[in-house]
């Protein structure tokens, strides 16, 4: 009688098989252990690294430096401040800047007309005449304490703002060209503070201001006369990373909320006409301090975008429109023309408190929004971002009360920035999960 071996031979496969599998499974728990252990390890040993933020310079401000600034020649440009007076704001041809204290002529004074604004009087007398005013040594002279002086203009709150146009800055950001928004709100004067603000990021940034001194369009073309100021666009970063649109930078959604907030537009204490302007900006250098130390340097002459094409593209784009608090609000308020007292903030250099993600900071981003199965934000990017933020808000780098910001150039002028605990609008809004300092773990729904 034969025995059958079919049966047995069966089993003895489906036995090995099984074997087998349970042998695989358990390697592949013990590999999926080791990966979830080692990520764990790498994520916490990555968050253990202390974030860098590094400065471009180690310069510190010379004493005495802020006590003036050099005047132009009136041959070369003209010079103004508006001053307080019992009849009203006044405005001086600017012939020196010294001791803390500016000393001009009154030009109300000097023509028996009243002037209160530089861009007026200006249009109504002429170069020449204004030339002949400040050189006019039979005139007498007003000096007043340069900290007293009004806003150099009187101007209306819808401005433009340029984005990544000096190439040092497009690195630091990863912004690799350069874009423009309405930048809207009313200008301050020279030594106002700025509220710190309850949350957010508060960041400088130096520029030089390009201001319309009549109404430009395409048909005007280029202007003779433009008058230049100096400027800080202040910006709440916090705010900005919540907003963007990471895969289109250059469409600078979220830079109109986050430049355009209460107080964020400080001027010059002095306004300058050059006689050739185009000349003149290239010549500048503008310097930013922090609490003394040297944060920024602009030299004009470096802008991708020159001051030409910053007119002619504002004028291209003129009826474009921005989010500014809900609102659709377009590059200028009416299209194809930069009007009388248009501030165009013509971008600035390197140096501002703000970096793009560093590596460690892109893998913990990836890490945290793998982990949170996509909960955590948008998108890689934004998960990324939320670390920055998160290591920012930890480090304290960003402006804080007590801080002193001086923005100066000669020739130009100078602000004096307090920055005061306090908020600077009832609307501050992030628009984002919290972004405290323990946020973000890594596990499935961890918020960063």
């Amino acid at each position: 009688m034969m025995t059958s071996t079919t049966g047995s031979t069966t089993n003895d496969r489906r036995d090995t098989f099984g074997r087998r599998h349970r042998k695989g499974l358990m390697i592949t728990g013990i590999v999926a252990a080791g990966l979830v252990v080692g990520s764990l390890g790498s994520y916490g040993v990555l968050r253990s690294i202390p974030p860098e933020f590094p400065l471009v310079y180690s310069e510190t401000i010379e004493p005495g430096a802020t006590e003036g600034v050099r005047v132009a020649d009136p041959a070369i440009a003209l010079t103004f401040a508006r001053v307080a007076t019992a009849a009203g704001p006044a405005v001086l041809a600017v012939t020196d800047y010294s001791g803390g204290e500016i000393t001009g002529i009154d030009i109300s004074a000097a023509t028996g007309t009243a002037h209160t604004e530089p861009i007026t009087a200006f249009n109504a007398l002429g170069y020449e005449t204004l030339h002949g005013i400040a050189t006019d040594a039979s005139q007498p002279a007003v000096t007043v304490e340069a900290s007293a002086v009004l806003t150099a203009i009187e101007t209306h709150k819808h401005h433009v703002g340029t984005g990544t146009n000096y190439v040092e800055h497009q690195e630091e950001t990863t912004i690799h060209e350069p874009y423009l928004f309405p930048k809207m709100g009313a200008i301050t004067d020279s030594n106002e503070p700025l509220a710190a603000g309850v949350g957010g990021l508060l960041d400088y940034e130096v520029e030089l201001g390009l201001v319309a001194m009549h109404d430009i369009t395409a048909e005007t073309g280029i202007p003779e006369y433009m008058g230049l100021m100096l400027t800080n666009d202040w910006t709440d970063r916090e705010l900005l990373v919540s907003q963007i649109e990471p895969d289109n930078l250059t469409d600078a959604a979220g830079f109109t909320n986050a430049k355009s907030q209460p107080g964020f537009f400080s001027t010059g204490d002095l306004f300058v006409i050059p006689a050739d302007w185009q000349t003149f900006y290239r010549e500048l250098e503008l310097d930013l301090f922090v609490n003394g130390d040297l944060r920024q340097r602009a030299h004009p002459v470096d802008m991708v975008w020159d001051a030409a094409t910053l007119i002619e593209r504002t004028l291209a784009i003129g009826d474009r429109t921005w989010d500014s608090d809900g609102v659709q609000t377009p590059l200028t308020a009416a299209p194809g023309v930069i009007s009388r007292g248009t501030i165009i903030q013509s971008g600035t250099p390197e140096g501002v408190i703000y970096r793009a993600p560093d590596t460690r900071q892109r893998v913990l981003g990836f890490m945290e929004y793998v982990a949170s199965f996509g909960t955590n934000a948008d998108s890689i990017v934004d998960s990324a971002l939320k670390v920055y933020v998160r290591d920012a808000h930890a480090a304290g780098v960003y402006l804080q009360p007590g801080d002193t910001i001086v923005t100066r150039a000669e020739r130009l002028g100078q602000i004096f920035t307090d920055i005061v605990a306090g908020e600077r609008s009832e609307t501050e809004d992030l628009n984002w999960p919290s972004v405290g300092a323990d946020a973000g773990g890594l596990s499935p729904g961890a918020r960063g």
